[in-house]
């Protein structure tokens, strides 16, 4: 009988992973608003059930992985990259940042312009150095999206502060 051959995988991480998320996840949840009537953890009762469930799952995740499987994994991805592969990593890690920041800007800035700059960024990264069709694309897209749901649909986005719009 030939001997199972053990392939690399990312067990051990993805249960590190799940297990600092759930209690992220957790703390967060166990701070939502508390409910003025009835039980006053009732919206927060199934979010925390999901945390534990993410806990306990990346518990038994961690237990029965094997961490030299995760590194030998690394390893092998280490020695197969391509420049490709590179530059794919750099604009996902891109992708990452500008999004987060777009998270934080949004409601000081308001959904024109802080939709124009994360656009701007994302259309920069992902079609080359063409800056000005970039920013013509990406106010275009911000002011029409504004308009419609403005103004056709009645749904009100964060608004410009000092242009109104």
């Amino acid at each position: 009988m030939e001997k199972a051959k053990k392939t690399a995988n990312f067990d051990f991480l993805t249960g590190i992973i799940s297990i600092i998320l759930g209690i992220v996840y957790g703390i967060l949840s166990y701070s939502l608003k508390r409910s003025p009537m009835g039980n006053p953890l009732a919206p927060s009762i199934f979010p925390l059930i999901l945390a534990a469930g993410m806990v306990i799952f990346g518990v038994i995740l961690v237990l029965k992985s094997n961490l030299e499987s995760t590194k030998a994994a690394f390893k092998k991805i280490k020695e197969a990259t391509t420049q490709n592969d590179i530059i794919s990593r750099k604009m996902i890690v891109s992708t990452v940042i500008i999004s987060i920041v777009y998270a934080l800007v949004f409601e000081h800035f308001g959904y024109v312009i802080s939709t124009v700059l994360f656009m701007t960024v994302m259309l920069t990264i992902t079609n080359g150095k063409k800056w000005l069709k970039n920013i013509i694309v990406a106010a275009v897209f911000s002011v029409t999206v504004y308009y419609i749901f403005f103004y056709l649909l009645g749904i009100s986005l964060p608004m410009t502060p000092f242009i109104n719009l």
